[in-house]
């Protein structure tokens, strides 16, 4: 018989395999989803070794298994394979469903038993020990199969701001991680986030903004919201500060839906609007309405936070609170422009949009380059 590498029993002990549904990134995930695109009629056994991996993690949690557990799994194991040699009384050798059954029964106990007792054990408790639990669908949708992508982390203790080819900022706080792609074609535009990001999205109906976190799709057309995607937690939270937003479980659709619904211009699942908040389960998929707000647990601690209302401020304020809230430098003639007085609302707007609206009432330009901003003009005087 010839070796299949992408089988059931040879996926679950496949150390990429595992990674990739333990902790995603742009690379493993561009691997698997091509994989899945040559051979679609793997799609069925790559699912259930998905959830093999992640049953495993349920019923065994981070740490490596004691020998007392080891051997009441291999009991368990042994009685499987016993009571599948030898069929009930009442039930027929003949039949296939039965067949199918019992076999499927003792190969979901003794996939798990021999992944957690050696093949390919060193790996998989090293991704769970190092990402925690793997609840909920990890798989992450991506662009980047078919296009160039950029992996941005934060290794930093400050928030890092992110400038897309499209206008939208996100600021990316520390130890988060943002996947995303510069190429300006395609019918939306999409990103993939694990840790806490605060987005500011540039409008446009005609080609959506999507988000994915570990089984969670957040679709805006232009908005700003706060997303906590973090590795260790249970669950993924979404705030919007402006505009409306939906989230929606991957999960619950297949791949043919999933293309459908992120392509859409309109908004459908659960519907959020300002100061409106969600968790989504990484356990049981579900998605409830949050009272305890995302944003106020951080407030002046970053920019999410900080309203961006001015008036008659000095110019020197506002430029202050950008370098803060963004964590970039602003250069300009204090002389010329400090002491101008601004009047502006800023809220949800993008950092370049912030900076054109500035700039307008200063007549001034701008110029950016890597994490700093030079503003050129005559002021006010």
């Amino acid at each position: 018989m010839k070796h299949d590498p992408y089988s059931l029993t040879e996926l679950i002990r496949n150390e990429d395999f595992i990674a990739w549904v333990t902790n995603p990134d742009v690379d493993s995930d561009s691997r698997w989803r091509l994989f899945l695109e040559n051979y679609p009629e793997k799609k069925k056994t790559v699912e259930a070794a998905r959830e093999y991996v992640i049953l495993l993690a349920k019923d065994t949690g981070r740490d490596m298994p004691s020998d007392k557990q080891s051997n009441r799994m291999w009991s368990v194991v042994e009685s499987q394979m016993h009571a599948a040699r030898e069929p009930s009384s009442g039930s027929t050798e003949s039949s296939s469903e039965g067949k199918v059954v019992v076999g499927w029964r003792w190969l979901r106990v003794a996939a798990s038993a021999a992944l957690i007792l050696g093949i390919g054990s060193a790996s998989y408790w090293f991704y769970y020990q190092k990402t925690g639990r793997g609840e909920g669908s990890a798989v992450v949708p991506y662009a980047s199969s078919k296009t160039g992508a950029i992996q941005k982390q934060n290794n930093t203790d400050k928030p890092m701001m992110i400038l897309l080819t499209d206008g939208s900022s996100v600021v990316l706080q520390p130890g988060g991680t943002l996947s995303y792609s510069e190429n300006a074609g395609g019918k939306r535009r999409e990103v993939t986030l694990t840790g806490r990001a605060f987005f500011e999205i540039l409008k446009n109906k005609e080609k959506p903004f999507l988000v994915y976190s570990y089984g969670l799709a957040t679709k805006v057309l232009g908005t700003s919201f706060v997303i906590e995607a973090e590795k260790e937690s249970k669950e993924i939270k979404v705030e919007v500060k402006t505009g409306t937003v939906s989230v929606f479980a991957i999960g619950d659709l297949d791949k043919e839906q999933r293309e459908s619904e992120y392509d859409k211009p309109e908004l459908k699942g659960v519907l959020l609007r300002n100061d409106q908040k969600i968790a989504f389960s990484r356990e049981n998929g579900k998605i409830v309405k949050l009272q305890t707000s995302v944003i106020e647990r951080h407030i002046g601690s970053d920019v999410s936070s900080i309203p961006f209302v001015f008036d008659e401020t000095p110019a020197s304020e506002v430029f202050l609170t950008l370098q803060n809230a963004y964590n970039i430098e602003i250069i300009y003639d204090k002389s010329r422009m400090g002491d101008c007085p601004l009047n502006a609302t800023l809220v949800g707007q993008p950092f370049i949009e912030k900076l054109e609206v500035i700039c307008n009432a200063l007549d001034a330009s701008f110029d950016i380059t890597d994490n700093r901003v030079t503003i050129s003009g005559r002021g006010c005087k």
